[in-house]
C-alpha cells in the first residue's frame, strides 16, 4: 500500500479539525508538519494521523502549533472608529441593545475585549455579550486571564486605558 499523499493528509486533517491546510502556502504548511512529524520520530502522514486519533496530547499540540495566533488590542484603528462610529449604532437601530456576538479565533482574547470596550460607548457592560472561542487551549487561558504586556495595548484609547486597565508590575 502506498504512504498517504499530502493532498490525502490535509483532507485527513480537514475531518479531524475543520482546518483547511490547503488555504495556506503548501511548501511553508508542509515543511512546518514535517518538523513537528520529524520531532515525534513518526514515519509518514499516514502514521501521524493515526497517532493524531489515538494521542489527545500530540493533537493539541499539533492544532497549537498550526494556528498561528496573531492578536491586538484595536489592531486596524481605522476599522475600530468605523465600527464605534457607523455599525455599532447601526446595529442596535435594527437589533436593540441585546446583540448576540461570536469572537470566532479570538486568540489571546485582545479582539474581544476590544470589542466589550468599543460596544461599552453604546451599551452598558452588564448587557454586553460576547462569546469568544479559539482551538488553541493555550491562548484561550491566556484571555482569561487578561495580563497583557503594555505593547499589545498601545492602540487602545487613552480613556480606555485608564478606565479598563491596571498596570502590574514596573
Amino acid at each position: 500500500m502506498a504512504e498517504m499523499t499530502y493532498e490525502q493528509f490535509e483532507a485527513a486533517i480537514f475531518r479531524m479539525t475543520s482546518i483547511d491546510l490547503t488555504a495556506y502556502k503548501e511548501k511553508q504548511m508542509k515543511r512546518r508538519i514535517d518538523t513537528l512529524i520529524n520531532k515525534h520520530k513518526i514515519s509518514g502522514y499516514e502514521d501521524f494521523v493515526k497517532e493524531l486519533k489515538n494521542d489527545k496530547k500530540l493533537f493539541e499540540e499539533f492544532v497549537n502549533y498550526l494556528t498561528i495566533n496573531v492578536s491586538e488590542f484595536y489592531r486596524n484603528t481605522d476599522q475600530w472608529e468605523l465600527l464605534d462610529k457607523t455599525f455599532i449604532p447601526e446595529m442596535i437601530g435594527k437589533y436593540g441593545k441585546r446583540l448576540k456576538i461570536w469572537s470566532a479565533a479570538c486568540s489571546t482574547g485582545d479582539e474581544p475585549y476590544s470589542l466589550v470596550m468599543a460596544l461599552s460607548r453604546h451599551i452598558p457592560l452588564n448587557q454586553i455579550k460576547i462569546i469568544a472561542t479559539d482551538l488553541d487551549k493555550q491562548v484561550i487561558a491566556q484571555a482569561k486571564n487578561g495580563v497583557y504586556a503594555a505593547k499589545s495595548i498601545a492602540g487602545v484609547p487613552e480613556d480606555f486605558k485608564k478606565k479598563y486597565f491596571t498596570q502590574i508590575g514596573s
